[in-house]
């Protein structure tokens, strides 16, 4: 429910008994293209990164008022423990520091003031040059059912980049994020703030059709963590080279791949599902999936996992329960999961499983910090072997030597992997396309001026 003592703002502060008809609907997307055209499209790129500066500057106080009111609904209509979501939330601040954001210009657009000037493309001295220009869209929108917070907070980010207005519909579970968001953009530019809209979907739904042909831009963001197959490149794993555990050995390793276990309860697209250890001999692969569930069972102590529902429950320890048959049966699977009972202080918490098996093989996580652990002879005899899945993977963790890594690097590239980072560190927001984020292009239009002399 909105607070009573927060101006309302924004649709979503409205009494919860009003309606919303269309002419509501039409008229607010008509001043928010005005808005924009207004207040956000003569601005430079410096006064909205400084913005994206405060807001972060905001939200890293740990005192600030809108923090402590988000968190306190962790575990609430916020389905992650408060620890699971500050650490999130503080992994996103990190991704939108003034150095990343002008990267993410040059990346995407080119050049760090395409949207502020004409950017000449110099031929040589003898001919003349041409110049291109990124214009700001009016008015787009985007629609988050389900997802983890830090995709919809880039989001919001890159439309105040993109210098353009943004209708935000939200689903229960992202729904206080973006408020509160937005409010804070509000306390720090009342101006830009008069660009954004944000509504709850159970409200706005007869009419997000409408909204949708009044946006330049619109995205359907509904990663369900329910069902990851259901959209392509959502999954993710990790290969880690057998001369990387020979010259490193597994300590820091196994920090970094409990990180990105734990992170978001392992919810976020293209979370590592399976581990993939180089093996021609011995047993790496098995031991790396004890030590690996170890050091999850540590974090759990300091990142409990959210509160689950009765039916997610029983889903669960059904998936656990089936491989716990198979471990009995079968000598090449080795189970290690979390012992809880009803007594204790987390009978309503899944815990951590690894399931190590012998086979190579993709194997899909239901997420919740369950981890599979398989041996490989090589990176290519494993994208052979996985071929089926390439166009569901959408990152890959590499733990490589510096000697191996360009190499392995460009194989997973050619096989078609979007992303491609360090282990351990799958979980921090990619601003850029390649991390499944809306790029500056789409949210942005491209003018090309060919200069020439006299015709």
């Amino acid at each position: 429910m909105p607070d009573e003592s927060r101006p309302d703002f924004f649709l979503c502060d409205i009494p919860q008994e009003a309606t919303l008809n269309a002419e509501m609907v039409l008229a607010a997307a008509d001043t928010l293209r005005k808005n924009a055209e207004t207040y956000l499209h003569p601005r430079k790129i410096e006064h909205q990164v400084a913005l994206i500066e405060n807001l972060v500057k905001l939200w890293s106080d740990e005192m600030y008022p809108l923090r402590r009111e988000l968190l306190s609904h962790c575990g609430k209509a916020i389905r992650f423990s408060q620890e699971i979501f500050t650490s999130g939330l503080e992994e996103t601040l990190k991704s939108l520091t003034r150095d990343r954001i002008y990267q993410l210009l040059k990346i995407e657009l080119g050049n760090e003031r395409s949207l502020d000037t004409w950017y000449r493309h110099l031929q040589n001295d003898d001919e003349p040059s041409h110049a291109s220009h990124h214009f700001s869209l009016r008015l787009v929108g985007a629609h988050y059912q389900q997802c983890v917070p830090a995709q919809m907070i880039v989001f919001i980010c890159k439309c105040l980049l993109a210098r353009t207005s943004q209708w935000i519909i939200c689903g229960s579970e992202v729904l206080e994020v973006a408020r509160l968001l937005a409010h804070s953009i509000y306390q720090v530019d009342s101006k830009a703030a008069a660009c954004i809209e944000i509504v709850d979907e159970k409200r706005i739904q007869p009419h997000i059709e409408l909204i949708k042909q009044q946006c330049e831009y619109y995205r359907k963001w509904n990663f369900n963590i329910e069902q990851p197959l259901a959209s392509p490149h959502n999954l993710g794993f990790v290969w880690i080279s057998q001369d990387y555990l020979t010259q490193n050995g597994t300590a820091r390793l196994i920090r970094h791949l409990a990180n990105d276990v734990t992170a978001w309860d392992q919810l976020y697209p293209c979370a590592p599902s399976v581990i993939f250890v180089q093996q021609t001999s011995g047993n790496a692969a098995e031991r790396l999936a004890e030590d690996l569930y170890k050091e999850l069972e540590i974090l759990r102590a300091s990142y409990p996992q959210y509160h689950y529902d009765e039916a997610r429950l029983k889903r669960a320890k059904i998936f656990q329960t089936a491989y716990q048959l198979r471990a009995q049966q079968d000598a090449g699977t080795l189970l290690f999961v979390s012992e809880t009972n009803d007594h204790s202080e987390h009978h309503n918490q899944l815990g951590c499983s690894v399931i190590y098996e012998m086979e190579t093989r993709f194997s899909f996580s239901m997420g919740n910090r369950f981890v599979f652990v398989h041996p490989a002879e090589s990176l290519s005899d494993l994208l052979h072997i996985i071929e089926n899945n390439r166009n569901q993977i959408g990152c890959v963790g590499l733990a490589a030597t510096g000697e191996e890594a360009p190499a392995l690097a460009k194989a997973l590239a050619l096989w078609g992997v979007p992303r491609i980072c360090g282990a351990g560190m799958m979980h921090r927001p990619c601003i850029f396309k390649e991390g499944g984020m809306t790029s500056l292009t789409e949210l942005t239009y491209k003018s090309f001026w060919e200069k020439s002399y006299n015709a």
